[in-house]
């Protein structure tokens, strides 16, 4: 098994090297992988200054005695499950969802499995910044849509099995069945 692995590895490898080192184009695809990792780096910079600057903002207001800066302000800090975090909370929630994801993973069930998703949960509001009620709009939303979908490919296949002569055949089967 780990043979057939180390050769995939190494057919992977081989045409990763060929992609980028391809005489004709290659210098193309290098300058392309350049320049979206320097993309990457500038974001990266901008989304730190970011929080650094808010970090520094709120804690100043949490140190005047002010606890609702943390999450937002004092309408935030009534409902916390509705979204709306700053970019700190957001970093924080991350870390520690992360954090609580990785703790659950050298813990034994079911302790693994509530940490686990305590801290997937944690992280994914972090990054989406989606509260509850959106996500659960958005997953009533996803049933909707797949309900419609369905509904057409049904009508899409019983029409096109009519046109074929399958859905009378069908129908006529059904029948003498329940004779």
């Amino acid at each position: 098994m780990s043979r057939a692995i180390s050769i995939l590895a190494g057919v992977g490898i081989g045409a990763g090297l060929m992609y980028i080192l391809d005489p004709q184009t290659g210098r193309r695809r290098r300058a392309l992988v350049r320049d979206k990792m320097a993309s990457a780096a500038h974001k990266a910079q901008d989304v730190a200054e970011t929080i650094g600057r808010d970090m520094r903002n709120r804690a100043q207001g949490l140190a005047s005695g002010d606890v609702s800066v943390l999450v937002g302000g004092k309408r935030a800090l009534s409902n916390p499950l509705q979204g709306g975090w700053s970019p700190t909370g957001r970093a924080l929630m991350v870390g520690l969802g992360t954090g609580l994801f990785l703790y659950g993973l050298t813990r034994h069930a079911p302790s693994a499995c509530i940490l686990g998703t305590l801290g997937c949960a944690l992280a994914a509001e972090g990054f989406t910044n989606a509260g509850i009620e959106d996500i659960t709009c958005a997953a009533g939303k996803i049933t909707e849509k797949a309900k419609e979908v369905t509904d057409l490919a049904s009508d899409a296949a019983k029409n096109a099995a009519g046109r074929v002569g399958i859905g009378e055949a069908t129908t006529e089967l059904q029948g003498a069945g329940r004779q």
